[in-house]
C-alpha cells in the first residue's frame, strides 16, 4: 500500500490480524498520529519500521506496537529523535525517494567509521552538516560533499552498495512479521 495518511492505520487494523506500518504521509497530509496507531492496537497486532512506522512503533511500544529493525531501535534509545530524521521528498506517482532520509546517512558515516576512514569527530561532524541540508533538498550528492575530502569516494562507494537502511529495514520487518504471523498460524493462534 502507498505511504498511510491519517486513517489509513486505524482502518487497516480493522481489516487484517497484523499491520506494518513503514512510511507515512506529511508534510503535504496528516501523518498517522500515536494516538490512532494506539486505537489500532485495540484490533490487530501493529509492527512497525523504518520510518514513519519506526517512529510510531517506538512512540507506542509500551502500549504493544512492536519496533522492528535499527531505525526503530535507534528512535527506542534516543539516539534520535525527530521526524526529520526519516524524512524524505518523494515522487507523488511511485513514491521513489528522491532525497537522502538523515537516518542513512548516519548509517553510512557508522560504516566509514567503523572501517576506519573517518573518525569519530569527522562522522559527528560529517552528520551534522548533512542533516542542516533540508530535507527536500538534500541528496548524494550533497552528502557526499559534507564527507571529508579523503573519504569522499570511499563514503560514495558504501553509499550506493550499503546506504539505504530505511529499504534494509523494510525488508527484515516484513520478514519478521511473516515468520511471526506464521508461527502464530502454526500455533492457533489467530
Amino acid at each position: 500500500m502507498p505511504p498511510a495518511a491519517r486513517g489509513d492505520v486505524e482502518r487497516a487494523a480493522l481489516e487484517f490480524d497484523a499491520v506494518l506500518l513503514i512510511d507515512g504521509v506529511f508534510h503535504h497530509d496528516l501523518a498517522p498520529s500515536p494516538k490512532e496507531c494506539y486505537a489500532a492496537l485495540a484490533h490487530a497486532r501493529m509492527y512497525g519500521a523504518s520510518s514513519m512506522g519506526a517512529l510510531r512503533a517506538a512512540e507506542c511500544a509500551p502500549y504493544g506496537f512492536t519496533p522492528l529493525g535499527a531505525i526503530a531501535r535507534w528512535y527506542a534509545y534516543d539516539v534520535i529523535d525527530g521526524d526529520d530524521e526519516v524524512a524524505v521528498l518523494t515522487n507523488p506517482s511511485t513514491h521513489d525517494a528522491l532525497t537522502v532520509p538523515v537516518v542513512n546517512v548516519r548509517y553510512v558515516a557508522r560504516l566509514a567509521h567503523r572501517r576506519g576512514i573517518m573518525t569519530t569527530a569527522e562522522r559527528d561532524d560529517f552528520v551534522r552538516r548533512a542533516r542542516s541540508v533540508f530535507y527536500m533538498d538534500r541528496t548524494w550528492d550533497d552528502v557526499i560533499d559534507a564527507a571529508p575530502a579523503h573519504a569522499r569516494t570511499a563514503v560514495a562507494t558504501i553509499a550506493a552498495a550499503e546506504g539505504d537502511l530505511k529499504r534494509h529495514d523494510a525488508r527484515f520487518a516484513l520478514r519478521s512479521v511473516l515468520r511471526r504471523q506464521e508461527g502464530m498460524a502454526a500455533d492457533g493462534i489467530g
